[in-house]
């Protein structure tokens, strides 16, 4: 047993939202990792290829990280785009996507505030 102090207790409730909002969009751990990978790309300023994803083998082989980009895709939270000057591709955030990262932010933000 753990002493459940404000702090926690704000954290506990970021968490079961996270995993509620995480089910609701049908996004397994490494999907939601691949997702994180490429915002925290973007929010570096940094326009993230597919190869630059690929390249997390911290996340899981690069054929599991293909695969979550697929069914990210597919369930439109990131896009891909590619340039004539070159044959990468690159990924960005659709407006699902980014309303996923804003509305943790809103639950994180409203969980510190409340308490």
């Amino acid at each position: 047993m753990i002493d459940i102090n404000t702090p926690l207790e704000a954290y506990i409730k970021y968490l079961n939202l996270e995993s509620a909002l995480n089910e609701r969009d049908e996004l397994d751990h490494t999907q939601v990792l691949v997702l994180n990978a490429v915002f925290l790309t973007l929010a570096a300023n940094v326009s993230p290829k597919v190869g630059d994803i690929l390249s997390h083998r911290e996340i899981a082989s690069q054929a599991t990280i293909h695969a979550a980009l697929k069914k990210l895709h597919h369930k439109k939270m990131i896009s891909f785009s590619s340039t004539n000057e070159s044959r990468a591709k690159y990924i960005k955030l659709t407006k699902l996507g980014l309303k996923r990262f804003e509305t943790l932010a809103n639950i994180q933000h409203n969980g510190v505030r409340k308490n």
